[in-house]
């Protein structure tokens, strides 16, 4: 019994000297050198976000409540640009034949009714043949006729015979105009080489296609050229339907393309389609640009500025930047209080150049960041 005594008091003074020990430590946790540091970053905090006063101040942080005002949208979108039907042309064959000879080429500069090419043709050779063949037949009648009336005048022929003198000299002249009408219609003219189709273009402008050589055959369906006058173009737009009641006819249109955007063209809404596109929930719009110095060519891609006329009615409005992306939405931050915000997605609606209305999902008497946002994101969802 006596050898136990010593091993047992032993035992209680560790213990005793282990529990002194979680005691001074949990003390020492408690005191101000154990303290945790004070956050110098924002952090999520159940719904909110909180932030300290040294971030507000270096992520240039503010706040202001949205605008209540009318909104004239402004609408983005993008376009191609096509050739004003009303000035291009598509200068056919007419005829099957031979290139004979090639005056304009792509690229050249063309006037009305100026020279293209030249194509040899046997038909329009039958054709401007028969022409000289019934115009010497109807003068041959028409003498005929003037000989015959005069001996029926005299008594020297009968009246029967200048009546059917008469009638050959109509017949003469019908057949006339039948082969002028063929010949016209082959594209052949009064005078010039027989057998030679001059291709003139029926409009001002540039050649922009050329399909042709010299010495190529050629059928009456073959487009030779095409020319375009490029002073006024067309560019067609396909709008979402949700924007669609936003554009009138008239409505001012800046049109810049998509490599230069400071170039910036003046145009007009043409015209506003009527069908939707079940496919892309869109429709056309058509806008004339007028492009004297050249700056839009067919088939380029732009950018489009919509400025629509609708009446305005007062909605909430925000600044663009007070709007920011998280996970796909529109997202807010909303002031809860001095040091803290509330991240909520919104449905935005119309925008103009520089706010944005916000459809749901704000109230007018709350404030909304205007600026730091990005860093206040950067911060948080990264």
């Amino acid at each position: 019994m006596s050898s136990r005594k010593p091993l047992r008091l032993l035992v209680i003074v560790l213990a005793l000297a282990a529990a002194a020990g979680i005691a001074t430590f949990a003390l020492a946790r408690r005191s101000p050198a154990f303290t945790e540091p004070p956050r110098e970053v924002p952090y999520l905090d159940g719904k909110v976000i909180r932030y300290p006063p040294s971030f507000a101040d270096r992520a240039k942080l503010s706040f202001a409540p949205p605008e209540t005002a009318g909104l004239s949208p402004v609408i983005n979108v993008t376009g191609t640009v096509t050739f004003d039907p009303e000035r291009v042309a598509a200068v056919g064959a007419r005829i099957a034949g031979r290139v004979r000879k090639v005056y304009k080429y792509e690229g050249d500069r063309v006037k009305s009714g100026e020279s293209l090419c030249e194509i040899e043709s046997a038909e329009l050779g039958q054709a401007q043949a028969s022409v000289l063949s019934a115009r010497a037949h109807e003068e041959a009648a028409r003498a005929n006729e003037t000989r015959e009336s005069q001996l029926a005048e005299q008594r020297v022929s009968s009246q029967r015979d200048a009546e059917l003198a008469r009638a050959t000299a109509a017949a003469a002249k019908a057949e006339l105009h039948a082969a002028e009408q063929r010949q016209r219609a082959l594209g052949g003219e009064g005078s010039g080489e027989i057998g030679i189709l001059v291709v003139r273009t029926p409009i001002d402008g540039k050649v922009v296609e050329s399909h042709v050589s010299r010495g190529q055959s050629v059928e009456p369906s073959f487009t030779l050229f095409r020319v375009a006058d490029l002073d006024r173009v067309w560019v067609e737009l396909a709008v979402f339907e949700r924007e669609l009641g936003h554009i009138h006819t008239g409505d001012e249109v800046e049109i810049s393309p998509q490599t230069n955007q400071t170039v910036v063209l003046k145009g007009k809404v043409a015209h506003v389609g009527e069908v939707i596109d079940l496919d892309t929930r869109s429709s056309d719009v058509r806008v004339v640009v007028e492009n004297k110095d050249g700056s839009l060519r067919a088939g380029q891609s732009v950018l489009a500025r919509i400025h629509t006329a609708t009446l305005p009615k007062p909605v909430l409005l925000v600044p663009r930047d007070a709007i920011t992306s998280v996970d796909g939405k529109p997202t807010i931050f909303v002031a809860h209080d001095e040091t803290s915000v509330e991240p909520r997605t919104v449905t935005t609606g119309g925008r103009d150049g520089s706010r944005v209305e916000v459809v749901e999902g704000l109230a007018a008497n709350e404030r909304v960041a205007v600026s730091g946002v990005f860093a206040l994101k950067s911060e948080l969802f990264r």
